[in-house]
């Protein structure tokens, strides 16, 4: 699933992990076969919009080596 959503993000496509289902209607609407369990989904498709770059901390705020020092 992270290579699909990985591959699918190169390709400028829209995607998210989707675990939190229930299997039984999942099994129901796909029409899935006795003994075939679906664990995820991910729904995909082209973005109306671009998030926005994050800010971040820089490394020296969040990394310390040997002791800690108080930031």
């Amino acid at each position: 699933m992270d290579h699909l959503i990985l591959a699918a993000t190169e390709e400028g496509l829209g995607t998210c992990w989707i675990g939190a289902f229930d299997p039984e209607a999942a099994r129901e609407v796909l029409q899935l076969p006795e003994g075939v369990e679906p664990i995820a989904f991910t729904p995909l498709g082209y973005p109306a919009c671009s998030p926005k770059p994050k800010s971040r901390k820089e490394l020296d705020q969040i990394v310390h080596y040997e002791h800690w020092d108080a930031v």
